[in-house]
């Protein structure tokens, strides 16, 4: 067992993040040691889309991007932090059109992702924004890659709204993800 486990994942982590080798991420971390627990504890900034009927909370060292309207016409917002591609946030706000159920919205989000290439899917019940939703993972693997997508949906009246979570390391990004649904809020127009 080595002596110091945490700080050498804290480096494997900074190397992953920035690119960096080891010894430029070790260098790093020795010289700003308060920068990792920074990163694993973020500060949160609540975005407001009250225009949209949401709220979403993101890391505060996360940009807002104009929507993709190429990637859904119901792309309302995108973050992601500057300069790292390894993880990034949409929503969307979609009519329901027949899907009126979290299980009926997920067999459709399913179908359009397996166009797109990804597969492995699973389903979870979820709770978002207060109300019964459904959780959605699946994955993309391309020479040596992996792109995750986790989507949270849930219906409200005429509306389907999706918190779209992707990551390309899935497993550092877990808890992140879990804290950006579970703060994610419907926001209801006056």
């Amino acid at each position: 067992m080595t002596a110091n486990k945490r700080f050498k994942q804290q480096v494997r982590a900074r190397m992953r993040r920035t690119g960096e080798s080891y010894t430029a991420a070790l260098r790093h971390l020795r010289q700003h040691p308060a920068e990792e627990s920074v990163m694993t504890n973020p500060v949160w900034r609540r975005v407001p889309k009250p225009e949209f009927d949401y709220a979403v909370w993101v890391p505060d060292s996360w940009d807002e991007r104009p929507p993709n309207l190429k990637n859904s016409p119901w792309e309302t917002a995108r973050f992601g932090e500057d300069g790292d591609r390894r993880h990034l946030a949409i929503v969307f706000r979609s009519p329901a059109f027949q899907a009126r159920t979290p299980v009926e919205l997920a067999d459709r989000f399913q179908g359009s992702l397996a166009g797109g290439g990804f597969d492995e899917f699973t389903r979870a019940e979820a709770a978002i924004g207060g109300r019964a939703g459904i959780r959605l993972d699946c994955v993309r693997r391309d020479a040596g890659r992996v792109w995750a997508v986790r989507e949270y949906l849930v219906p409200v009246g005429e509306v389907t709204f999706c918190l779209g979570l992707g990551s390309a390391v899935p497993d550092e990004d877990a808890e992140l993800f879990d804290e950006l649904a579970r703060r994610w809020e419907l926001v209801e127009s006056t």
